[in-house]
Order: C-alpha cells, then structure tokens, then sequence
C-alpha cells in the first residue's frame, strides 16, 4: 500500500474508534481485510458492529464530511460516501451482525478470504477462523460456508470474479456447489446480475473470464444464446462459442495495445497488424473505450459483449441476442443505442461488403451518419471480426483492414462535421431563398445539402444555392 493509501487507511481506523460508542465493539471485515493482506490499497471499508452502527455512520460524516445513506434500516446498513462522483469516490460501510455475533457473520459471508476481521481497536490482531489466510497463500478459493451458494446465487458469479482478480484456483468441494447452484441464478434479480457480470468484464482478460463461465455453466445462464459447454470438445456448439470466445480475444488483443503505449515498438516490423495502423489514434481511442456511458459501465465493455453477442443469422423481424439482454439486464437508453447502431451497422449489406471491395466516400458517410459516437466502435468490433475469422494475407482482410481504418480516419478528423453539421443554408435561409413554407421538403433538402457538403461536392452559398434549385426542379418533374 502506498504511504498516502496507508494515511488514509489510518485516518478512517482512528475516526471509528475516537466516535464509536464506550465499550462498542467494531471490526472491518471483508475485502478491506482481503486487500490489506496482499498489500492492496483499500478503497472501500466494510465495517460491522453489534448496535449503534447508524448513530456511528452519522458521528463519522461529521468528522470525514460527505454523503450519508440508511440502505437497510432492518439490518441496520449504512453508507458513507467520500468524495463522491469523482476518481477517488470511498464507502464506508457499516452494519450490524448477521447473526448474533461477528462469528455467525464471518460464517454467513461468500468465500473464506472474505471472511476475515479486524478489531479496530487492535488492528494488529487478525481475526481469521475459516482460514482466509491459509486460502489466500495457497491460492485456493473456498466457500465460507456449505450454504454459501444457496443462500444467494450470485455468488457463483462473484466466484469467478475472485478467480480472476486473484489468481486463485477453485476447491473441488466448492466447484461442486457453484455448479449445483448455477441454474438458481434466475431467482437472482437481473440488475444484481448485470453489475456482477461488468465487475468480471472491468477485470483484464475478458476471453478467460467467459470462457471459465462458460466451463462452469455460467454463461449460458446468464446469456441463453450462448450454448453450454459439452465434454466433447470438438461439437459443432463447442466450435461456435470458441468462434464467439475468438473474437474476444482478438478484440482484447487491440485493448492491450491500446493501454500500453510500450507494446506498439513490438509491432511496427509487421506493418499489416492491427494494432500497427491503430497507433495514430492511440491515446483518442483510449480515452473512448474508457468512457462511461452509464456509472461503472464501460465502452470497452459494452464492446466486449457485442463481440461475444453479435450473431450474422439474426432473421429479420427476430428479436436479437443483443437486444434480448439489453432490455433483460435493463441498459440505460444510451447503452441500448450504442449497442443496437452497432448491431444494425454489422448486420448491414455495407459490413457484409467490406471484405469485398472499398467503400465508397458515400457509403463510409451513410455509416458515420447512422453510427454517429458509435463509429469507432464499429470499427474495432470490425476488425476483431476479421482478425478472427479471415486469413491476414488475403484480400477479404485487406479490404476490410482498409475500409475498418477509413472509417475510423474520417471520423476522428470529421466527425464533428457528422454530429454537429454546419450548414451552408439552414432551414430559415432555405425557405427565404426557395420562397418555401415549412414542411417536409425542408428537411429533405437539409439532408441533401449536408451530404454533399461532407462529400466536398458543394463548398460556397452560390453552389448550395444552384444546388436547392436543382433539387426543387427535380422534385417538380415527379
């Protein structure tokens, strides 16, 4: 932990023991504890008392400042938020036993490396009777408890996501459980299930952590059109998920790029790579894919499952994959049409040809009119495809290499022309010119002009002018 981590870590220990209650008794548990073993900063401090800890959370807020939250008046759970909406936003969690005493709690808690605790009032003592300890040094995740599963089912998720963050291995005996226990996940809320899967997904290699959902029985659960996982490993189902998986991997392959600078002196001898040509826009595609389109959730998720959802069989009128777990998982209307432009984009004659020919300037602006911020990933959902699916010397890549780069060049160096258009003639100046009352053909007539205005067809008022008498004339001979 870094000395300024370490400071605060101190600053918060020593505010609940100067305003806890004479003689209460108040440990931190869970993660805080977890990551304070491995030298990890503690972002997040769970606490847990016998009694008081409202009358507690409300002393800290005056001592620490910001927001207070009652969450479960019932279990006595509340929330202090420091510094909150910003890079450095902290809880303070504090509750009251589940169960009589801090031994029913740590019973009651998912996994045994969770289960630990510390007396604030001698945070030198390690308070660890399921063994967290021992599991953290061997690597092994156990369930605190043999009901852990059953007693919520999202822990299976949450199982894989300590797999993942930790290195860690999973005991037999708890594999077992997690198993048994998957096809219970449909009594899990889905909002519950939606943040879990983006904490796994906010995690690095997004292709293992799927494919181990995928082993354990997971992700067909969570998303049905994905086909579980059959012993024999060469079935047609098999070969398709691994097809999805592939395409994960390829895009995660440009993430790594992408996020380490370093990485690109290893690719520029071999000039048809991907991550190559991407390194031009480095740092502004970085900066996209780690934008949030709603609180925790990433373009570069969002990305990720589209990789893995996407399916070029959809017939028409079919409800999609896509926008079957986004109204499931209940996506904010952003993230539904970030998904659904790029779906309706790859799904679309114009992906179908990038393999075969070079876009047109008109088809690479119709494409950047419909993606509108959804362009760039397009482009990389674009390239990820091909990378797994096609052969790197042959045409069809080429092309797509091609038209995938285009795309992406024109609308970081235009783009802005695409979503806020500066018009030669707006709609007043068109009536006035025209002599034209509002209607539907003012529109039509905008759209045009945009278009050729972006295609460098029409670049003065006297050609925008000749243009609208054009089109009037045209419209009069229908």
């Amino acid at each position: 932990m870094n000395p300024q981590a370490e400071l605060e870590f101190e600053r918060v220990l020593q505010a609940v023991r100067d305003f806890k209650a004479p003689g209460q008794k108040v440990y931190l548990v869970g993660g805080a504890v977890r990551d304070l073993l491995l030298g990890k900063e503690v972002h997040d401090f769970d606490f847990v008392t016998d009694a008081g800890s409202h009358d507690l959370t409300k002393a800290l807020r005056k001592k620490l400042g910001g927001a207070f939250f009652a969450l479960d008046d019932e279990r006595g759970f509340n929330r202090l938020i420091l510094d909150g909406g910003t890079p450095t936003e902290r809880h303070i969690d504090i509750a009251e036993f589940l169960g009589q005493d801090l031994q029913a709690d740590l019973e009651a808690r998912d996994f045994r490396i969770n289960a630990m605790a510390i007396d604030v009032d001698h945070a030198d003592e390690l308070i660890d009777p399921l063994g967290g300890v021992d599991d953290l040094e061997q690597g092994i995740l156990h369930m605190a408890s043999s009901d852990s599963f059953s007693k919520d089912p999202l822990r299976v998720l949450r199982a894989v996501r300590m797999l993942q963050a930790y290195n860690m291995g999973l005991a037999f005996e708890t594999s077992e459980q997690l198993r048994v226990a998957v096809k219970d996940l449909e009594r899990v809320s889905s909002e519950r299930v939606r943040d879990e899967l983006f904490n796994i997904l906010n995690l690095e290699n997004n292709e293992d952590s799927l494919r181990m959902l995928w082993y354990l029985g997971i992700l067909s659960e969570v998303f049905p059109c994905i086909a579980p996982f059959e012993p024999h490993e060469l079935s047609q189902s098999n070969v398709c998920v691994n097809e999805r998986l592939k395409r994960v991997a390829c895009l995660e392959n440009v993430y790594l790029h992408l996020d380490q600078p370093i990485l690109k002196m290893m690719v520029t001898l071999s000039a048809q790579t991907v991550p190559y040509h991407l390194a031009q826009w480095q740092s502004e595609l970085k900066e996209y894919l780690d934008a949030q389109l709603t609180r925790g959730r990433y373009t570069r998720n969002l990305l990720i499952l589209l990789a893995l959802l996407i399916n070029q069989d959809v017939q028409n009128g079919a409800r999609s994959s896509v926008q079957a777990a986004s109204g499931y998982y209940k996506f904010s209307n952003l993230e539904s049409d970030f998904l659904s432009s790029i779906e309706n984009a790859f799904l679309s004659e114009s992906f179908l040809g990038a393999r075969e020919r070079a876009w047109s300037d008109l088809e690479v602006y119709i494409l950047l009119k419909q993606l509108k911020t959804a362009s760039p990933g397009f482009a990389l959902i674009g390239l990820a495809f091909a990378d797994a699916e096609l052969e790197q010397d042959s045409q069809g890549y080429k092309n797509n290499l091609e038209n995938m780069l285009g795309l992406l060049s024109t609308w970081f160096e235009r783009g802005h022309e695409i979503v806020k258009p500066k018009l030669l003639m707006d709609g007043d100046a068109i009536m006035y010119y025209a002599h034209l009352s509002p209607g539907p053909i003012i529109g039509e007539l905008i759209e045009k002009l945009e278009e050729a205005q972006f295609l460098g067809t029409i670049e003065t008022i006297d050609q925008a002018k000749a243009f609208i008498d054009q089109e009037l004339l045209q419209n009069n001979k229908r």
